[in-house]
């Protein structure tokens, strides 16, 4: 009888803590098939929940495409309530990008929803077969926490502001920064290369870094789906 594996290694929970390099997909719409295509040049996929167009069984497709070869899936969900953390982290995401995020609380709320006790309080359940396979619940439940990934976005003044604080929070592995939305917040849409937001990025960074936490661009790259095809497009059919 194959042996029931609890929880394979999160590479991007790893390389939030060594600083190591991870290359990644950002979908912004469902295409498993590119995912399967591209994953043997990544280390992970990551959903756009919020800004992309994906339902539920979207969502699963892709973790189940992912996890055919290995990627880590992690996913921005469309609003931090609990509710939402939780359909996702049920049909198999391994990591959660939580948007506009501005308090201490907040942050301690999306810990609370992403992590089983005793870090969170996470409820049990879900569709996937790994959640009944699992011969050990409470080991299950340990070994998910521990390769649980968490990311949260300061997309506003007051998210920057208040950067330190919320990457001290337990639980968190690193932070982003929303560009588009800070820039707009500070009063300069469509401008995120504005001095004044500029400014307040590298302060918040730096704060964010104090703690021992890191911020997204210290260990991350990806690629936009959108932006791929394009480039490819122009590399196989020049004009």
């Amino acid at each position: 009888m194959q042996q029931f594996t609890a929880q394979p290694r999160n590479v991007v929970k790893a390389a939030a803590k060594s600083g190591a390099r991870v290359r990644g997909l950002h979908m912004t719409f469902a295409a498993p098939t590119v995912i399967e295509l591209l994953a043997a040049s990544l280390d992970f996929a990551y959903i756009d929940g919020e800004h992309g167009c994906f339902d539920m069984r979207d969502i699963e497709a892709a973790c189940i495409a992912a996890e055919r070869h290995g990627l880590t899936t992690i996913a921005r969900v469309p609003d931090a309530s609990s509710g939402t953390i939780l359909r996702f982290l049920d049909r198999g995401v391994r990591g959660i990008v939580a948007p506009h995020i501005e308090t201490v609380q907040q942050a301690r709320d999306v810990v609370a929803a992403t992590y089983y006790a005793p870090l969170g309080e996470r409820s049990f359940g879900g569709g996937r077969p790994v959640f009944l396979l699992a011969p050990d619940k409470p080991a299950f439940m340990q070994a998910c926490n521990a390769e649980m990934s968490l990311c949260l976005m300061l997309e506003s003044r007051a998210g920057i502001e208040a950067a330190g604080a919320i990457a001290a929070v337990d639980g968190v592995d690193y932070l982003s920064f929303g560009m588009m939305d800070v820039a707009q917040s500070y009063g300069h849409p469509g401008d995120p290369g504005h001095a004044d937001v500029r400014q307040a990025v590298e302060r918040a960074g730096a704060a964010i870094r104090a703690t021992g936490k890191r911020v997204r661009e210290d260990f991350m790259q990806f690629g936009w789906i959108n932006d791929i095809l394009v480039a490819g497009m122009k590399q196989l059919m020049p004009a």
